[in-house]
């Protein structure tokens, strides 16, 4: 069995590239992984940094617009509707 075939040969070959291939995409995941995580946390803080701010701004038209809503939740309703045939009507725009 000391013979080195053309199919060994090949065989041995394949499964360096095949080595090397899983070496590389194992780097390139780690490093895409990393630059992921440090995305997803700046956009984390910049998030929570705007909501506490929208919360402070308009925190209390928010707290009157849930009470609104809660006492007339059918003209809220038809609000709600109306807005929403409104913008669609201008973000569609005429029917060229």
């Amino acid at each position: 069995m000391g013979k080195d075939t053309p199919f060994d040969r090949a065989r041995d070959f394949v499964e360096e590239k095949i080595d090397q291939t899983k070496d590389a995409l194992g780097e390139g995941y780690a490093r895409a992984r990393d630059q992921f995580d440090d995305v997803g946390e700046e956009a984390r803080k910049n998030f929570k940094k705007t909501a506490r701010r929208l919360q402070k701004d308009y925190g209390p038209l928010w707290d009157d617009v849930r009470g609104y809503v809660r006492e007339n939740p059918g003209a809220s309703l038809g609000i709600a509707i109306g807005a929403g045939f409104l913008l669609g009507f201008i973000l569609r725009g005429g029917d060229d």
